[in-house]
């Protein structure tokens, strides 16, 4: 019993390793010591590229991932980095980054990645006037009219009131 509950325990951390190398605060508190190798990447194209819905939108390929960025004072600015790798054997044209408002930002080099290759976006939140749980997004739109959405996670509390 105590093994199994220290192999879950051991899984855990490294999980919560993964997810939480997303963020970092500019006031210097780090969620984790993370390197680029340790990078959320949004592999583009999406697999299931080919069937466009009726009205030719976007396909109906999509994906979806989360960044956790943990508990954050009210004022602070999180910003961190995700990755965007091109699976395909031709370049990937990302036309446009949507964020959900405009608390979030994300920046990226809007050059075509090639094949194989892969670009870093550094993404802020911005947590003036905001309280309780955020759940922000940043939609990644491409040339081949897919849409991979990386979602940005925590909790804003008020500095002196936990």
């Amino acid at each position: 019993m105590r093994r199994l509950f220290i192999s879950i325990l051991t899984a855990c951390l490294a999980a919560w390793g993964v997810v939480a190398c997303g963020g970092r605060s500019s006031s210097g508190n780090s969620s984790a010591d993370c390197g680029e190798a340790d990078l959320l990447t949004v592999a583009l194209p999406l697999a299931d590229s080919a069937n466009l819905n009726p009205k030719g939108d976007y396909v109906s390929a999509r994906s979806y991932d989360t960044i956790a960025m943990g508990r954050i004072a009210e004022g602070d600015v999180v910003e961190g980095r995700f990755r965007v790798a091109n699976v395909s054997d031709k370049p990937l044209v990302i036309v446009q980054m949507i964020t959900g408002c405009g608390c979030t930002t994300a920046d990226y080099d809007p050059a075509p990645v090639p094949a194989g290759d892969s670009i870093t976006v550094t993404w802020r939140f911005d947590s003036r006037g905001r309280f309780g749980q955020q759940f922000k997004s940043i939609e990644i739109i491409t040339a081949e009219r897919q849409c991979a959405t990386v979602y940005l996670d925590g909790e804003v509390y008020m500095p002196g009131k936990n």
